[in-house]
């Protein structure tokens, strides 16, 4: 038996779900990181490793010429999927997230976007943003940095939050419809 009559991917989901295949086009908003400006550390996690998910170029560019540049890397999909990624994807001002999240979903064939973040930079006023957006029919998805549901691990690996914030957040963002993606470290305690 193959794997893709096994398990059900979130690639294959899209494609069932749009009629043809949609990729996640990575962006680079400009953001910082609470656990690296000081406001909650110093240093960011253990971790984190900034060259593996953050093209430092791309943050100079507009987000309208990011989608382009990134969708001409992608031959294989019509359709796409706006993710910031980099750093911690809710950490400015709503205003500012409002101008940069509907750039991105403005750009042609945009059906959605993926906001990667930490539980415990979510504000109510973002994700009242997330839910009208949703709202609007796009496929919106709040990802989530857990790494680990281990209290002890959260504190060793540096990241300034425990499990209960992850899971206040994700019973807050479900309750208003937003798809919510845990990112986890397979093999932490």
């Amino acid at each position: 038996m193959q794997l893709h009559e096994r398990v059900n991917t979130f690639g294959q989901d899209l494609q069932r779900r749009y009629g043809e295949k949609v990729h996640k086009l990575t962006l680079h908003g400009g953001f910082s990181c609470p656990n690296r400006d000081g406001t909650i550390g110093r240093g960011g996690c253990t971790f984190c490793n900034v060259a593996s998910f953050a093209d430092e170029k791309a943050q100079y560019l507009p987000i309208h010429e990011q989608l382009t540049q990134r969708a001409g890397e992608v031959n294989r999909a019509k359709k796409y999927l706006a993710y910031f990624q980099a750093y911690t994807s809710t950490y400015a001002e709503v205003q500012t997230l409002k101008k940069m999240y509907e750039e991105a979903l403005q750009a042609a064939d945009i059906v959605g976007l993926c906001v990667g973040t930490r539980p415990d930079c979510v504000p109510d006023a973002v994700l009242d943003l997330l839910a009208g957006y949703r709202e609007q029919g796009y496929e919106i998805w709040l990802e989530l940095g857990l790494q680990t549901a281990n209290d002890k691990t959260l504190k060793r690996i540096n990241r300034g939050h425990d499990f209960a914030c992850y899971a206040e957040i994700t019973r807050r963002a479900r309750a208003l419809g937003i798809k919510v993606c845990t990112h986890l470290i397979v093999g932490l305690p």
